[in-house]
């Protein structure tokens, strides 16, 4: 049976994590949850999301695809030509691994945590 992927959260990447949130909330009137002093989730911006502001944080917006088997969906992602640029790590809401794709988008793919 094929697996699903979906598109379902972007982060931003932010050199001033408090300029971008006021920025968002002003402009966009998007609301925000904490998750330390380098990362915003944002809870209203018709999907999810957050702000990176971290040392690590991608150089672009990083568009994140659910999936229900991590494992199998790094195996695809390399075997259809992916390059794996952070390894499989665990987060507060699952475990994620970065690719970048043959035309040089970086992605990730994240599995929920059970």
């Amino acid at each position: 049976m094929p697996q699903r992927y979906i598109i379902d959260y972007i982060e931003f990447p932010s050199s001033d994590g408090q300029a971008t949130r006021r920025f968002f909330g002003e402009a966009f009137g998007w609301s925000f949850t904490s998750y330390g002093p380098d990362y915003a989730g944002i809870d209203t911006a018709g999907i999810d999301g957050g702000i990176d502001a971290g040392a690590g944080r991608t150089k672009a917006p990083l568009a994140v695809i659910r999936t229900e088997d991590l494992e199998r969906a790094e195996r695809e992602v390399v075997a259809a030509g992916g390059v794996i640029t952070t390894p499989a790590y665990d987060f507060p809401g699952g475990r994620r691994f970065h690719f970048r794709e043959p035309g040089g988008v970086e992605l990730a793919v994240w599995i929920e945590k059970a």
